[in-house]
């Protein structure tokens, strides 16, 4: 007897063994194998997969780049620093141009360019 399990985020839907495909900051870390809701799409991983996504993150060396920082005051303008570790992996140096745009009220998307 299968006993179907029902998703805990929208309640109507049965959970189904498939894959996902996982990314982090856009970067694609593989598909692994979850259940996921034939209604609404969520997914759930189980240990075993995360740990594989966090070794794929560390290993692709963008485990960790999120970070909470802190504004300042410069004159007139405020001013956010970019830490070494994202600015390496966005390949921003010295010099380069880059645009900075909000997306809502409460996200700013910085782009190099």
């Amino acid at each position: 007897m299968v006993i179907e399990m029902k998703c805990p985020i929208c309640e109507k839907g049965d959970l189904r063994n498939g894959e996902v495909e996982e990314e982090m900051f856009g970067v694609a870390l593989g598909k692994f194998p979850a259940e996921i809701c034939d209604k609404c799409g969520e997914s759930f991983l189980d240990e075993e997969a995360m740990t594989k996504i966090e070794h794929k993150a560390k290993e692709l060396g963008i485990w960790g780049l999120a970070e909470k920082l802190k504004v300042v005051k410069s004159g007139n303008s405020l001013v956010v620093r970019i830490p070494a570790k994202i600015s390496k992996f966005l390949d921003i140096h010295v010099g380069d141009e880059i645009l900075f745009y909000p997306e809502g009220k409460k996200k700013a998307v910085l782009e190099t360019i």
